[in-house]
């Protein structure tokens, strides 16, 4: 039996480290993959109370008298609980027959219970926030599971569809030495097409484009097939999820599709489309199309462009990224960046106009 004992000792050890190894080995893989929810997850069901119970110190206005008189009131309470439980322990142990010798209540028990109780109470107030941390989590417009790793994932996809509408741009230039007009209006000021029909063929999509009949406007009966048809390019996974919880709905199947990117419209205007050589202050520096989250238009809208100086995420019709803190654009070379909506306004504004002279420093 001693040798049993003394090896499963032993082995206790050998197989704690082997899992504890484990451990770290598929935490480290998760992290590369960028699936960081199950951390994530783990760091806000334990920590998520702490918010709520910082808000409530923030609200309290507790002055220094009513901190001496809650914690005299404490005292009093406990030096009552003391004599009440001597008094209870003094007749139990008279009552009992099997008590040779009674001894006095201690000091140390009233006040192991007093801080025991207070330990309840602090644990009571951890399980509320715990519990509230939970449906918070469990009850919100983006599943926990969207927060981190598939984040990252849907973010990397919309830049890849800037950089390939951004491609389109130059192939577009490079066959008709200019960029396409942001909007075409017919002489009475009808609109006719979009930037982005123009680029169908170098979006992949030559046959959606040989579908449209030009000589008719976008909202003509004969075009409605081709401007309902979905341009996976121009859509942006964040804004999807962020809407629809990850779902297209099936009332959004249907009608014109929509556009998660516009162009701006100090390059692209109405029958307006600048060529790169006058784009004077630098194509790094000049923002070409953006991605936009409110006020949404169709892909074949010939509206469909936005200037950038109303700000970012600051205009329901301005620039905007489904995600906090700022928004992801294309410059005119082709690059992507992603700009904070707490940039310098007068930098932003150097990145919006081709041909102002200002000089763009960093951001």
């Amino acid at each position: 039996m001693d040798t049993e004992n003394d090896t499963g000792t032993k082995a206790s050890p050998y197989w704690t480290g082997w899992i504890v190894s484990l451990g770290f080995i598929l935490g480290f893989v998760t992290l590369c993959m960028g699936l960081t929810f199950p951390v994530h997850a783990l760091f806000l069901l334990l920590t998520g109370w702490t918010s709520q119970a910082m808000q409530l110190v923030n609200e309290g206005s507790a002055s220094l008298p009513e901190l001496v008189s809650s914690l005299l009131l404490i005292a009093v309470i406990a030096v009552l609980l003391h004599f009440a439980l001597r008094v209870l322990f003094r007749r139990y142990t008279k009552q009992s027959e099997d008590m040779s010798k009674t001894w006095g209540w201690q000091r140390r028990w009233s006040l192991s219970l007093v801080v025991i109780l207070a330990l309840l109470v602090v644990s009571g107030i951890c399980v509320l926030g715990i519990s509230h941390q939970t449906w918070q989590l469990a009850t919100s417009d983006e599943p926990l599971l969207f927060k981190s790793g598939f984040t990252a994932a849907r973010r990397s996809a919309s830049k890849n569809n800037l950089k390939q509408i951004g491609l389109a741009f130059h192939n577009y230039h490079d066959a008709f030495d200019r960029l396409p007009v942001g909007g075409d209006f017919n002489r009475i000021g009808e609109p006719q097409h979009s930037w982005v029909t123009h680029l169908l063929p170098y979006l992949d999509q030559g046959s959606l484009y040989n579908q449209i009949d030009f000589s008719q406007p976008w909202k003509a009966e004969v075009n409605r097939s081709p401007f309902e048809t979905r341009v996976y390019v121009m859509e942006n996974l964040g804004v999807i999820h962020r809407f629809e919880n990850g779902k297209r709905r099936a009332e959004n199947q249907k009608g014109y599709q929509p556009s998660h990117y516009a162009a701006n419209n100090q390059i692209l205007n109405v029958n307006t489309g600048m060529k790169l050589r006058d784009i004077k202050d630098g194509a790094s520096d000049t923002i070409l199309a953006g991605e936009v989250s409110t006020g949404i238009k169709a892909w074949g809208d010939p509206t469909n462009f936005r200037n950038p100086q109303l700000g970012i995420n600051a205009s329901p019709n301005g620039f905007g990224g489904p995600y906090q803190w700022g928004a992801h654009f294309l410059l005119v070379d082709g690059s992507v960046r992603f700009i904070s909506d707490d940039i310098d306004p007068q930098i932003l504004k150097a990145l919006a106009t081709p041909n102002g002279g200002e000089t763009v420093g960093e951001y």
